[in-house]
Formats: structure tokens, sequence, C-alpha cells
């Protein structure tokens, strides 16, 4: 697509995913880019627990319309399938918690259950109550990528000691 027929928030979203911070958590292993076609991104995030070298990883899709002005919808993926996969019903406190079913509008999923998740923030006043866990329209993708990463530390950490016990 040419550059002039880009939206600005196409724009953004693009030289984010370009810019040296997301391309390094890319380099490291973190995550990678399993499908863009704008507005929508599919990765995969991998940590590994630093104590046991349990590896877990994780698909993600985020909705980037209208980025950065609105944090992206994210919700759990499989790439795969193209679906939503169930709730994990076992697993770290916050990372299933993060990934529990719950409807913004009835009958609709929201999402990652997050602060920094575009309709998790409305809810519950978590914008006020966790400003430094929300999106604004200053953040970075890498925000976002970074929050993913962390839940799925939690959850590697969590498989390495299950496994252990």
């Amino acid at each position: 697509m040419a550059e002039e027929t880009k939206s600005a928030s196409q724009r953004s979203l693009e030289d984010q995913l370009g810019s040296v911070p997301f391309q390094a958590g890319a380099e490291e292993g973190r995550w990678k880019v399993l499908r863009y076609d704008y507005p929508t991104l599919e990765v995969e995030v991998t940590a590994t627990d630093p104590f046991g070298g349990g590896t877990a990883s994780y698909q993600f899709q985020l909705a980037c319309d209208n980025f950065p002005a609105l944090g992206p919808f994210v919700q759990r993926w499989d790439h795969a399938a193209g679906c939503r996969p169930a709730p994990p019903s076992k697993g770290a406190p916050g990372f299933v918690e993060a990934l529990k079913d719950w409807g913004h509008v009835s009958g609709q999923h929201g999402g990652i259950y997050r602060a920094w998740q575009r309709h998790a923030a409305a809810h519950n006043g978590w914008t006020a109550k966790r400003p430094d866990e929300a999106w604004r329209h200053d953040r970075h993708i890498t925000f976002i990528m970074e929050n993913l990463y962390a839940l799925v530390a939690e959850q590697a950490a969590w498989l390495a000691r299950s496994c252990a016990a």
C-alpha cells in the first residue's frame, strides 16, 4: 500500500512495529509477529522460567484500529484455528484472571482483563485506579507486548513449579 494512502493510525502502528524496542523484543525471542493485516496484529509471546527453565508460549490477537488514540483490543488467540480458545482453567492466578471470560457488553467477550486493554480499561474505573497500567496515546506498542510477556512469564513459572511438585 502506498504510504500516502495509509491512515495516520496505520503509519503510527507500523512505525512502532519497526522500532528498535519492538524489534529488540522479537530478536530476544520474547515475541514474534505471526500475521499483520492492519488493523489486526497476531503475535506469539514466549517466556522462560528463569529458575526451572520451563517455557510457555501463547498467541494473542490485537485489534489496533484508531491506534494509538485507543489502546488495542487484546485477546488470546489460536492463530492456526483463527479463533479465540477457551479460557485456561488452571495456571498462575494472574494469568487465569487476565484470560477469564468476561463481557464488557452482555454476550460479548471483553478480551484480556487488564487495565491496559481497550474494553477492560473502563471497567470498574481501572484507568483512574491504575494509571500506571492504563493505556495512554503516548504509550508504545511494546508497553502492551511487555505486559503480555509478563503474563506469559508468570504462567511459565507456575507451570515449571507445578510440574516439579
